[in-house]
């Protein structure tokens, strides 16, 4: 048998006992925290397409809602707060090869209480030379409606053409 002396078995604990507290001073205590937050949707916004059909070299056309009923509430928009901002990005201009006319007129179909502004009034006007337009101010929170009068003059074509415009609707609060 091994004879271990007293002394070294001491030694040997006290150097275990310092280990075991110097691994000790190393463990801290953990703790978890979770930050939740909800995304509230600013706007729901609903669009229409439309067709309008042929126009002839020349020709000028002038389509409302009374003569086709999708430029009725082409836009629609309800919004949770007031003093959302619209932004209407179309690329009308790409089209002044083919039109000496295109104007889009946004007017304001259905308003809530209490805005500032009134049906039938003119909320902005797309244009071949003005494709863009950044603030419609939709004053109040609510349901908004927006109709398009259409105006188009065509140019001189080599052969029939089938043109498309397309316009992005942004909502956007500053606040």
């Amino acid at each position: 048998m091994i004879r271990v002396s007293k002394s070294l078995v001491v030694v040997l604990l006290s150097l275990l006992s310092f280990t075991i507290i110097s691994v000790s001073a190393h463990v801290y205590e953990t703790a978890q925290q979770a930050i939740t937050q909800n995304i509230k949707e600013l706007a729901i916004i609903t669009l229409k397409n439309s067709a309008l059909g042929n126009l002839e070299e020349g020709q000028t056309l002038y389509y409302t809602k009374s003569n086709m009923t999708s430029l009725g509430a082409a836009i629609s928009v309800t919004t949770t707060k007031a003093n959302v901002y619209l932004h209407l990005n179309s690329d009308v201009d790409s089209l002044s090869t083919y039109y000496t006319t295109y104007n889009i007129d946004v007017k304001y179909a259905t308003v809530p209480v209490g805005s500032s502004h009134s049906v039938g009034q003119t909320a902005c006007t797309l244009l071949l030379t003005s494709p863009d337009y950044h603030s419609i101010n939709l004053d109040v929170a609510g349901f908004w409606a927006f109709d398009f009068e259409i105006t188009t003059t065509a140019t001189s074509v080599s052969a029939d053409q089938a043109t498309t415009v397309t316009i992005v609707v942004l909502a956007e609060s500053t606040s």
